[in-house]
């Protein structure tokens, strides 16, 4: 893994939901830093199936 990627965070950003447009997108700042640009949608998407994943573990 480059030095870049190791010493940089990622900050994560939400946006509205616009056809056409990729799901996320990513700026490189100098410092390594990425802040990606994700899609409001995506999102939720994402943290439903992280719930729905953490109930079912639990439920075991």
């Amino acid at each position: 893994m480059p030095a870049s990627r190791k010493s940089g965070k990622v900050i994560y950003t939400l946006r509205p939901c616009r056809e056409g447009l990729p799901a996320f997108s990513d700026i490189k700042l100098p410092c390594g830093t990425i802040i990606r640009r994700v899609d409001e949608a995506l999102h939720r998407k994402a943290l439903s199936n992280a719930t729905k994943a953490l109930k079912e573990r639990l439920d075991r």
